[in-house]
């Protein structure tokens, strides 16, 4: 079985591109994330089926065979493994994230290949960001994100307005959802089903967002008096989360559609919950990779 790399050796591209230079290689170091104890049949869940080695397949005692990839967002794409590795690390180690066009060009495929990967890419980075509630010291704070729509009869793109609300653990997780609108019942609504253990709540000043003692100690910041910081109430995390994700609607993808939205704040808030622990950011996309 090929040996477990450790991710925080691989520093550059370059090293990437050696590391995973086979697709023996890299169908060894998936199974090694997806199956970390013992392979498992991803049809009746049964333990221990035999290897085929010359098919390189498994096959289960439910008479069922399988490939390492299957049930995975690799699974009959007729896109060779190497080409999936690589494009996995560029969008963990990129950390305003990488476009469709720069995909294409790194790694040598087309247009359409790169955002159908980078599209089931980002699919598999929402797999725990929203799993558990969030607790602790938290911060909120909304944003209109401008998105491009389906665009005008004469071609012209149109651009929309959407409202999202960010949620920042402190040194934890951060949760980016579209609303339906900026009134207090829809963001309320989103928070009752994202809180959970909470130690004190931090927020501007903005009344529909009074509400948020509901769910433990609230305290506000008045930004149009010039208040940033008072003691330890400030919004700076969730803040600078916004700061990062609008420069790189800006900077790398332009523009983004209001249809796939949800998924490019997916990606970031998966990306920036585990910003202390980037070596691992790949492992934890293999590890949960199922389509």
């Amino acid at each position: 079985m090929y040996i477990i790399l450790i991710m925080d050796k691989i520093k550059s591209f370059v090293e990437a591109r050696k590391e995973f230079s086979t697709q023996i290689k890299c169908e060894e170091y998936l199974a090694c994330m997806r199956w970390p104890d013992v392979v498992i049949c991803p049809r009746c869940g049964a333990k221990h089926p035999t290897y085929l080695q010359s098919r390189r397949k498994w096959q289960c005692s439910c008479r069922y065979q399988f490939s390492v990839t299957a049930g995975t967002i690799f699974h009959k794409t007729h896109i060779d493994l190497p080409r999936w590795m690589l494009a996995v690390w560029l969008m963990c180690h990129s950390p305003k994230g990488i476009s469709s066009k720069q995909l294409q060009r790194e790694i040598g495929v087309t247009y359409k290949t790169a955002w159908y990967m980078t599209k089931r890419i980002r699919r598999a980075m929402r797999h725990n960001v929203f799993e558990d509630l969030l607790g602790g010291i938290i911060e909120v704070d909304d944003a209109v994100v401008r998105a491009s729509g389906d665009g005008t009869p004469s071609g012209h793109v149109k651009f929309e307005g959407k409202n999202v609300l960010g949620v920042a653990e402190r040194g934890g997780f951060l949760r980016m959802m579209i609303l339906e609108g900026l009134k207090a019942r829809d963001i309320k609504r989103v928070i009752a089903k994202n809180l959970g253990d909470v130690e004190e709540i931090y927020s501007d000043a903005a009344s529909r967002l009074f509400f948020l003692a509901e769910f433990g100690p609230h305290q506000s910041v008045a930004h149009a008096y010039d208040e940033y910081v008072l003691g330890d109430a400030h919004v700076n995390t969730i803040e600078n989360a916004w700061s990062l994700f609008k420069r790189a609607l800006i900077g790398v993808y332009h523009h983004v559609s209001a249809k796939w939205l949800q998924d490019y704040l997916d990606e970031f808030a998966f990306r920036y919950s585990h910003r202390h622990e980037k070596p691992k950011l790949m492992d934890l996309i293999l590890g949960s990779c199922t389509a």
